[in-house]
């Protein structure tokens, strides 16, 4: 959704904007929702039936009632206090079996090979034969039947670049993901973009494979010192598009018949992707993906996988040796990692570029990887989304006496994303994980966490830790098809 602001004096042309997101609030009473209202209206009247019967079994009915609607009322970082209670004691849980703790290799007695820890456990890579683009991977997740193919990307970035083309490319981006409201049986779209420090081993390759023996002394000597000085201070950033899809309902298909249908609709989705990101997209490999889960789980093997892709485990052993996942970080093999979800997106308009910070690379980090997550609503859930939310947000409103600025920007905001809908918009429920990797759990985890608060303050985004879930927060921003609500807790 955008908006257009009006040109200073001097200026040639219009700045686009953008924003217009908003959180969807059931409308209800003391904040309590409405499934915590039609609650509350139950205890009163239990309360007022047990009046005949003792006063003292209705005072006892009220306070009780009180006890357990206070938490829905009370809201901690975004979250109700029952959901704060409750991941605690899910948190109190986990440790007490243990479940927090992963071992493999020879030293497990659970299995002998580096699978992939929690949900990702049981995963399997299905490689697809599509005719046009070669071999495309396919992870599925036989849990919950969920398939994932991943594109990877080449963005030209904005260096150097119009204005003008920007926003052609904002506008194409918008456009596909108003398509995948349309797509069946599709369950999320991930956009990661990580960004490492560079090796410098593909330029190595390149100089190599290029040069010739009989070269200039000095032109040779001149390559040897870019070669070496390059990956001072660079860094190399990997751009994916994962795409979740869920097996058709009523139909029984084996999981290489959905892996084919699945890799079967990746030229419509590469087409209408094209325009927003530029040229250079392919679908990954069965290889390429396990080795950005190995170098995910253990940074100080990305090196070797680099210089020699032979070294590349397939999937059943591109897990960690060991993990160990904590309230608010996550420590695998050679790093330990903290990941961050979006409380509340940037309020008011915002600019092309918002974003931009927050993916640039940071030098100070041994991996960082910012994930938007895409869940799409299909047409007709849209349609209804949109209604219900603009008879809550007057309903909010309405209310009270005198409504905030907030709540007449909540109404507005409401009015414009029903009209938008009703033209032909899709409406696309988002969110956005960071994840910051660095070598020990002490000074540099503390840094990392003052760098990340800073992007993200650049960006006007909200953020907190996933605490008690770091795990699934990890793993959500890999190329593996992670659907949070589903995946979170094991088992599923």
């Amino acid at each position: 959704m955008s908006t257009d602001v009006q040109p200073r004096s001097g200026e040639q042309q219009q700045q686009r904007t953008y924003g217009n997101w908003r959180v969807g609030l059931g409308a209800g009473l003391f904040g309590l929702g409405p499934a915590g209202t039609i609650a509350a209206f139950l205890v009163m009247v239990l309360s007022a039936a047990m009046l005949p019967v003792s006063a003292l079994a209705a005072l006892v009915t009220a306070v009780i009632g009180l006890l357990v609607l206070a938490p829905l009322a009370i809201r901690i970082n975004g979250r109700t206090g029952f959901q704060v209670i409750t991941a605690r004691i899910a948190w109190w849980l986990a440790r007490a079996r243990r479940h927090h703790v992963y071992v493999s290799g020879v030293a497990s007695r659970v299995t002998a090979a580096h699978q992939l820890p929690g949900v990702l456990a049981r995963s399997e890579v299905y490689e697809v034969e599509t005719g046009r683009s070669g071999l495309v991977a396919v992870v599925v997740v036989p849990q919950s039947r969920h398939y994932t193919v991943t594109l990877r990307c080449a963005p030209e970035g904005m260096d150097l670049v119009d204005q003008a083309v920007i926003d052609a490319r904002v506008s194409h981006l918008a456009s596909w993901l108003a398509a995948l409201s349309r797509e069946p049986q599709l369950v999320q779209a991930q956009v990661t973009v990580e960004t490492t420090p560079d090796p410098g081993t593909r330029l190595a390759a390149e100089v190599t494979a290029t040069t010739r023996p009989d070269a200039p002394a000095l032109a040779l000597q001149v390559l040897d010192d870019v070669v070496r000085s390059y990956p001072a201070g660079s860094a190399a950033v990997d751009t994916r598009v994962s795409l979740t899809y869920t097996a058709p309902p009523g139909r029984s298909m084996s999981h290489e018949d959905v892996c084919r249908e699945v890799a079967a609709r990746l030229p419509h989705l590469h087409a209408g992707l094209t325009g927003a990101t530029g040229a250079g997209i392919v679908p990954m490999s069965a290889r390429s993906l396990a080795a950005v889960v190995r170098a995910a789980y253990d940074p100080d093997a990305a090196l070797d996988l680099a210089r020699d892709p032979q070294l590349t485990p397939d999937w059943t052993q591109a897990g960690p040796v060991a993990t160990r996942e904590s309230w608010d970080s996550y420590r695998h093999d050679s790093g330990v990692s903290r990941t961050w979800c979006m409380v509340e997106a940037p309020r008011g308009v915002v600019y092309s570029r918002l974003f931009a910070r927050l993916t640039d690379p940071d030098p100070q980090l041994l991996r960082k990887r910012v994930s938007m997550i895409y869940r799409p609503y299909s047409p007709a859930d849209a349609a209804r989304l949109v209604e219900a939310d603009k008879r809550d947000a007057r309903f909010m409103a309405a209310k009270k006496p005198r409504p905030s600025a907030r709540d007449l920007t909540d109404l507005a905001a409401a009015d414009q994303a029903a009209q938008e809908e009703a033209t032909g918009a899709g409406v696309v429920r988002f969110t956005v994980l960071v994840t910051a990797t660095v070598a020990d759990d002490g000074k540099q985890l503390d840094e990392a966490t003052g760098i990340i608060r800073a992007r993200a303050g650049e960006a006007r985004l909200t953020i907190r830790p996933m605490y008690g879930c770091q795990a699934a927060g990890f793993a959500a921003g890999l190329p593996a098809g992670i659907v949070l609500p589903t995946h979170a807790t094991i088992p599923f």
